[in-house]
């Protein structure tokens, strides 16, 4: 097995990996068509708020967020950075966060921004599925001369967006390896929903692991922490806490059982948000 590292955290200097495929061509579009902002969802520690409130600005856009939970601290490094960019904030109840749209309360916040457009959380939208294709046919381009059965692309997961849009750009070709980050917004079936909703082919080239995600989202485990700390040391890459961690302790204890053919290419998509690290009180 041999393992190729695609650095998507180094795409653009402030709004990392695939959030930079999710969002620009949403917001370009969205700047051609006039509109004057964005309203979207997310975390306090959110990579895609955080990408947003950056991007926002680069393509003319107002932006404002909806909170998940009233306890969301403005101080934390995520949400002060936001502010500094100017995107406005409103935390909600998890209950009412948890029915999006259809909550009373959600509407209210809506309201106060006419004329915005909607970007759902995480950016997972038909256009950020269709930038994420863009990753798989430039890996292609990458390994032209490699057969179907020695490809495997692994990516993190949180709402599967960038999944759904690796396998849209294979084609069928080569395995995808997903990741998820939590034990909650992705499974395969809500990845074949995406496809099915951008009008792409339902695929089986799929392998789903969720034993790596151990223990909550916004806490992962020492060994995972410490693992992608001996990571940056050995290859010089830093990995980001939550998503890229968890991907790549997975894909070392797959090497170690023998998941892989000898002859294996793996390509690791590196999905940026070092930002996290903020969160766990570390330097990004």
């Amino acid at each position: 097995m041999t393992l190729h590292v695609k650095r998507d955290d180094l795409i653009h200097p402030t709004v990392q990996g695939n959030k930079w495929r999710k969002l620009h061509r949403t917001l370009a579009r969205l700047q051609r068509e006039g509109v004057p902002g964005v309203v979207s969802f997310g975390g306090a520690f959110s990579n895609s708020l955080h990408a947003l409130a950056h991007a926002g600005p680069l393509f003319q856009l107002q932006t404002a967020a909806i909170l998940r939970g009233v306890a969301a601290d403005f101080r934390n490094p995520t949400l002060a950075e936001a502010l500094r960019q100017g995107m406005r904030l409103f935390p909600v109840p998890k209950t009412e966060y948890d029915q999006k749209l259809e909550s009373p309360v959600v509407q209210a916040i809506v309201a106060q921004f006419p004329g915005f457009a909607i970007v759902p959380e995480g950016g997972a939208t038909a256009e950020g599925l269709e930038g994420c294709a863009d990753i798989a046919q430039e890996i292609r381009a990458e390994f032209p001369d490699i057969p179907s059965e020695r490809l495997f692309v692994a990516v993190p997961a949180g709402t599967g967006c960038t999944a759904a849009g690796v396998l849209a750009g294979l084609a069928g070709f080569g395995t995808v390896l997903v990741f998820p980050a939590a034990a909650y917004g992705v499974s395969p079936g809500s990845i074949a929903q995406m496809l099915a909703e951008a009008g792409y082919p339902p695929r089986q080239n799929l392998h789903f692991f969720t034993e790596f995600i151990r223990g909550k989202f916004a806490q992962p485990p020492a060994d995972i922490l410490a693992f992608a700390r001996q990571f940056e040391q050995e290859k010089g890459i830093r990995l980001d806490p939550f998503y890229t961690s968890r991907m790549m302790y997975g894909l070392d204890q797959l090497e170690q059982s023998g998941f892989f053919p000898p002859d294996a290419v793996v390509v690791a998509v590196h999905t940026g948000g070092l930002q996290g690290w903020k969160g766990l009180g570390e330097d990004e």
